[in-house]
């Protein structure tokens, strides 16, 4: 009877260790398909019947980590270390990771130090906590990368993500090379690790359209090697969004099969309304989910309705319901374009054009893109030039030269011909002398160079546009018909210079008549010349 009960007892624990296992793998899985709120109430049952166990508390930490509750992962973490858990490593990291969420980077490495010196840097796992802790925003990337290289070369490392969350890591460093080679080590330890092909498709995805067929790729084969993986289901499904909305169902469709229902996937559903051109009832979907979930409703409905009434023409609407958004809206679901979507329908209102100003600025500021910035400045200054104000156009093209590293002379002639344009001339002048600095064989920065500072110089006297005059017309001399118009207005200018200013008018004459040669009906140079003649006969 007693051998029956002790083996019965031996079958029960075994399954419930086997069980607790599973659940705990169940766990990290959701996690790793970004499945949070499944993955926190996973993980809440395996610690609530394994309140002792170091690996679930430190993974139910981790589901509050990426819900964005810290206090929650510190409670948790709190209750797990009373007892005999207080200094085990793996909590310690997972402390000094909320330590560092709390910007006390210097409590954190205290810890993390700590967990090492007690696991005597034989455990891979404490090396990968702390690599996957410095992910954290107040984190020291480089001391992650540091710790995680330790860790692979320790005796038993078999953990692929370690090398996952070094990619990460360098990431934040911007370095994009040592990313790929960190995804592409994960890769050799796991050919089907779907997380380290989708990482990688996010690094080519952000270096635009020309990488298009690598990062599809990588992103398709992330999806065979793992068809439940949200991420990248959400991503493709996104990509389609603008570009085929039958695609883009298919892949929402396989990414709602497979991810928490909730507020967030509404949303995303309704949205496909909009893509696919169905305006009024993107508006009635999103109208009835805010009714329906009130303050649980996702804050990018309201853009969702902004957006459709932009397309509808009520820039009223679309303005008022995007500034809602703005104040509603977390950081990761704001993006450039809506604030340029704003900027356009507060212009469509003729608000200020600080307000104006306000959005294209903050369009600008939230990207982290160089190539959008340089977008979102063009149409900036797009915008004002069709509005016909030329001192908002100079303005922003001038400000795309101090956005733009590598100044095109295209850019350059753009901002300083607007500038000219608005009568801003020493700013126009300033422009042109960057540009006939780099360019000094052109004619245009010589020329335009003048023409700012004879505006400046209006009366002459100081010869401030005499240099440039001089230097354009030694360049264009060469190609008289290309620059016939342009050196006449210099060989005008030069001419009324030495005639009123130098008191030469015999050098006058002979500018006279270089337009002459060019243009003989020029009836201004044979009057002037005329006059001039005869000046010069009264005085001899």
């Amino acid at each position: 009877m007693y051998k029956m009960k002790l083996s019965f007892v031996l079958v029960s624990f075994l399954m419930t260790t086997v069980l607790s296992a599973q659940t705990l793998q169940d766990g990290r899985k959701l996690l790793y398909q970004q499945r949070f709120h499944s993955a926190k109430e996973t993980l809440e049952k395996v610690v609530a019947g394994s309140p002792a166990n170091p690996e679930a508390i430190y993974w139910l930490a981790q589901a509050y980590f990426e819900s964005k509750d810290v206090n929650a992962a510190k409670e948790s973490l709190r209750k797990g270390m009373e007892g005999a858990n207080g200094s085990n490593p793996l909590l310690l990291v997972a402390m000094g990771q909320a330590e560092l969420a709390e910007k006390k980077s210097n409590d954190a490495r205290q810890r993390f130090e700590t967990a090492l010196s007690l696991s005597k840097g034989k455990d891979p796992a404490v090396f990968v906590a702390i690599g996957k802790a410095n992910l954290e925003e107040g984190g020291d990337p480089a001391y992650g990368i540091e710790k995680l290289k330790l860790g692979v070369v320790v005796k038993n490392f078999k953990d692929p993500m370690a090398h996952v969350y070094m990619g990460d890591l360098y990431r934040k460093l911007m370095d994009g090379g040592g990313a790929v080679s960190s995804y592409e080590n994960a890769l050799l330890m796991d050919p089907k690790l779907a997380v380290a092909k989708y990482k990688k498709a996010k690094i080519y995805l952000t270096q635009g359209s020309d990488q298009k067929d690598l990062f599809l790729s990588l992103f398709n084969e992330a999806i065979e090697d793992d068809p439940s993986y949200t991420p990248a289901l959400y991503d493709m499904y996104v990509y389609y969004y603008f570009r085929n909305v039958n695609e883009a169902t298919k892949f929402f469709n396989l990414y709602k099969a497979n991810t928490d229902p909730g507020p967030s996937l509404d949303y995303e559903e309704a949205s496909l309304q909009f893509a696919a051109g169905d305006f009024k009832n993107a508006i009635v979907k999103a109208d009835a989910l805010l009714q329906a979930q009130g303050e649980k409703a996702d804050a990018r409905l309201f853009r969702l309705k902004g957006y459709c009434f932009d397309k509808l023409g009520d820039s009223i609407q679309a303005l008022s319901l995007l500034e809602t958004f703005f104040t509603k809206a977390t950081a990761e679901q704001l993006n450039p374009d809506n604030y340029v979507v704003a900027a356009y329908n507060a212009a469509k209102q003729k608000a200020a054009p600080e307000k104006i100003d306000y959005y294209f600025t903050k369009s600008i500021e939230s990207d982290t893109i160089l190539a959008n910035k340089l977008d979102y400045t063009k149409r900036a200054a797009d915008f004002y030039k069709k509005a016909k104000n030329n001192v908002k156009s100079a303005e922003w093209l001038t400000k795309l030269l101090s956005i733009n590293p590598k100044l095109s002379k295209v850019d350059v002639y753009n901002a300083g011909f607007e500038n000219f344009k608005a009568t801003q001339y020493q700013r126009a002048d300033s422009i042109f002398t960057i540009y006939k600095t780099q360019f000094p064989t052109e004619v245009y920065g010589h020329y335009w160079a003048f023409r700012s500072r004879s505006a400046i110089d209006s009366t002459m006297e100081l010869g401030l546009a005499i240099p440039d005059c001089e230097k354009f017309v030694s360049i264009a001399e060469s190609d008289t018909a290309k620059n016939k118009s342009t050196l006449i207005t210099a060989y005008g200018y030069l001419a009324g210079y030495t005639a009123n200013v130098k008191k030469d008018l015999g050098g006058a004459i002979a500018y006279l008549d270089k337009i002459i040669v060019l243009d003989m009906t020029n009836q201004d140079a044979i009057k002037n010349k005329e006059i001039l003649q005869k000046a010069l006969v009264q005085k001899k």
